[in-house]
């Protein structure tokens, strides 16, 4: 959700634990603009001045006018991020959510998932659990040594397996603790936005004993005649006008999910 010029300054004012007397002073600008930008007011405040913000806040002008939501000057150099030219390209192409790889990338877990997955596929930890699995092998190698010699001791079977199930599987682990710091992200990231989800989803089809009313009087209309359906792709494009998606929200969801957006765009467009 996009936040307002006078939100954005309002936000960094109070970060800097800054009054808008304070402000004011520090800047050069009247306490009673700033009362004034922080409110969204709507005056002309001047380009000077959203010029001087951005320098003191340390933004781009970008980011206070609402071109862009990064507070992160345009100006940095690609290669300070330490990305591929096809990863650049990737997150240029906008193929994928790009807020939704903000906010995995933002988790507070997420710099120990890369960290994890490193030691996973440069074999980082390959030595050190061959050294552990070595020294289980000489302690399981002395047992049975040992049990050659005096005989089999009450309980050596129970010993053996809890010896067996000391022996680290690098992969088996590895991956396990990758997967569990990935489940702990997607859970928060879920969390996140279950509320802006619900919101998202139309009213109309909130209840499926309702879209199963849209799909059965669909289908009376097809009996009938007076519906002519020739493609898949024809049914769901009529099913989603009854409801009550938009042309837009259609268009974004078969995007997303197939190769078919643009054509289900150009079906409406040609049935309108």
């Amino acid at each position: 959700m996009k936040t307002t010029m006078g939100e954005k300054i309002k936000d960094m004012r109070v970060e800097r634990h800054l009054t808008t007397k304070q402000l004011a002073q520090m800047t050069g600008i009247s306490e009673a603009v700033l009362n004034g930008l922080e409110n969204d007011s709507g005056r002309d405040v001047g380009y000077s001045r959203i010029i001087e913000l951005a320098k003191f806040f340390e933004v781009p002008t970008d980011y206070l006018l609402g071109f862009t939501e990064s507070r992160i000057t345009k100006n940095i150099e690609l290669k300070a991020l330490g990305l591929s030219d096809k990863a650049i390209e990737v997150l240029l192409a906008k193929r994928q959510d790009n807020e939704l790889v903000s906010q995995l990338i933002e988790h507070s877990e997420f710099s120990n998932l890369i960290n994890a997955i490193d030691i996973y596929v440069k074999q980082l930890a390959a030595k050190s659990i061959n050294t552990i699995n070595n020294l289980t092998a000489v302690v399981q190698r002395g047992v049975e040594n040992y049990v050659a010699g005096a005989g089999m001791p009450e309980r050596y079977g129970a010993a053996m397996n809890y010896i067996n199930e000391t022996k680290v599987d690098e992969d088996e682990f590895l991956r396990y603790r990758i997967a569990e710091r990935f489940n702990q992200i997607l859970r928060d990231v879920y969390n996140a936005n279950a509320a802006n989800a619900e919101k998202s989803v139309p009213s109309v089809i909130a209840e499926s004993n309702e879209m199963t009313g849209f799909m059965v009087e669909l289908l009376d209309q097809v009996k009938a005649g007076d519906v002519e359906i020739e493609t898949p792709m024809d049914a769901v494009a009529l099913m989603m006008v009854k409801m009550g998606v938009s042309e837009q929200e259609m268009y974004e969801l078969f995007n997303g999910f197939t190769d078919n957006g643009n054509e289900l765009y150009a079906f409406f467009e040609g049935n309108n």
